[in-house]
């Protein structure tokens, strides 16, 4: 069976997986079907990948993430799955500006990245992180590679016993938090 993946900096991914972080902002990726960006699934895995990714492009706190050796080929170890659970298209500066404490890009990363989408703007998407309780090993094939936001990987989530890396009480909050901006 085969399961959505969406492919995120690695260092993004682990933010996500600490429960640090419960947003993606996403402009698209340069290979993507039709030229956009679409959300493919309401529940995928998070797909750790090293390209294009920079310490420069995220803020000091993102630090304690980065791995100092970074992959170019072979397995990688999927640890965590997500389920959206709040997504908007923001096409206002002032608004996507107002997630500044949500995530751990820079800002000048996340202007970059509204300013190349046609119209500009980023598609924002609230998700709930589940962590699988052993990571599943992925080899990574050619049609995995590549600056795209969405692969197809051979995994299936209900295969993996995963817990969420939130409790509800915690998970509510941050999302109650999101909701007040």
């Amino acid at each position: 069976m085969m399961s959505p993946a969406f492919k995120e900096w690695h260092v993004i991914v682990e933010a996500l997986g600490a429960g640090e972080q419960i947003l993606i902002l996403r402009k698209g990726g340069i290979a993507e079907d039709g030229g956009g960006f679409a959300m493919k699934a309401g529940s995928f895995w998070l797909f750790p990948t090293h390209f294009h990714e920079q310490l420069a492009k995220t803020k000091p706190a993102a630090k304690k993430f980065f791995t100092h050796s970074q992959p170019k080929n072979g397995p990688i170890h999927l640890r965590y799955f997500a389920k959206v659970v709040q997504q908007a298209f923001l096409s206002d500066w002032a608004a996507v500006a107002r997630l500044d404490l949500f995530h751990l890009w820079s800002e000048a990363t996340i202007r970059e990245r509204f300013d190349w989408a046609q119209p500009p703007g980023l598609h924002v998407f609230a998700v709930r992180v589940h962590r699988l309780v052993q990571p599943a090993l992925l080899e990574v094939t050619p049609e995995m590679s590549g600056c795209k936001s969405w692969v197809d990987v051979p995994l299936d989530f209900a295969a993996h016993a995963s817990e969420p890396v939130l409790d509800d009480a915690a998970f509510a909050k941050k999302l109650e938090a999101l909701k007040l901006i």
